[in-house]
């Protein structure tokens, strides 16, 4: 028997209905069980825009257990923490750096963009630069524009109508899991991952199963022609079970 991978965002996606998380969590616990009776490991997988220290706080608040999973992955790809280590993962970081991406050339190649207002700063990264920012078509365009100055490649991700992260071109949520699952020997084909916004797709649309809960944004309706993305009847967890029948997981 194979190992295989179940990646999840947090918000909208994992958590949103008490009793489905539950149901998600136990389902998944069983399934990992029975599959290391037979000599294989379920990997779990959390991707979220969150920071670790937000990340951790809502997933314990929500019932889960960190030993829940085996990776997450935080502030939307740009940071990951392996289950049981307390420092961000070194190689992941080192192939983020391979492109050369730098944060303050980012940030000086979008400046003169007046409809870009600059998120926090305990928002930004080092592979991740963070803005407010209309999500149309004309805004997108606009951004992507500017970029090409850059000597390097980018990532350019709008979610929720309002937000625009730019990452290195292998990077992101995306980014993260492919790398994971080549760190684990685990094919694109016996892994999925679940979301609900535009900051999900890098890792809906890849060579793994993507599954779109019901309440996901509008941003992601161009992925329902994808071969391999699966989107859900029902909201939050219940959607990602769905899915998982729908592909044959679990």
């Amino acid at each position: 028997m194979h190992d295989w991978c179940l990646v999840t965002d947090i918000d909208g996606t994992l958590i949103g209905e008490t009793e489905t998380s539950v149901r998600l969590r136990e389902a998944v616990l069983v399934a990992r069980a029975r599959m290391a009776e037979k000599g294989a490991r379920l990997r779990w997988v959390i991707a979220t825009g969150r920071d670790l220290e937000s990340c951790d706080e809502v997933l314990l608040d929500q019932g889960f257990r960190l030993e829940d999973f085996d990776a997450r992955v935080t502030c939307v790809g740009a940071e990951l923490v392996l289950h049981g280590e307390t420092a961000y993962d070194a190689g992941y970081h080192q192939r983020l750096s391979t492109t050369g991406f730098d944060a303050r050339r980012v940030r000086k190649a979008l400046a003169d963009l007046p409809f870009l207002s600059p998120q926090f700063e305990h928002e930004q990264r080092e592979h991740k630069v963070s803005y407010s920012s209309p999500g149309s078509p004309q805004h997108q365009a606009r951004v992507k524009s500017a970029l090409k100055v850059l000597g390097f490649e980018t990532l350019t991700i709008f979610s929720h109508d309002n937000y625009l992260d730019i990452a290195p071109v292998n990077g992101a949520k995306g980014g993260a899991v492919s790398y994971l699952l080549e760190r684990w020997g685990i094919p694109p084909e016996r892994a999925v991952a679940a979301g609900d916004s535009g900051n999900d797709r890098s890792m809906l649309e890849a060579d793994w199963h993507g599954i779109v809960v019901a309440n996901g944004y509008a941003e992601l309706a161009d992925l329902r022609a994808h071969p391999r993305v699966y989107f859900a009847t029902q909201k939050h967890a219940a959607g990602i079970l769905e899915g998982l029948e729908f592909h044959g997981f679990l």
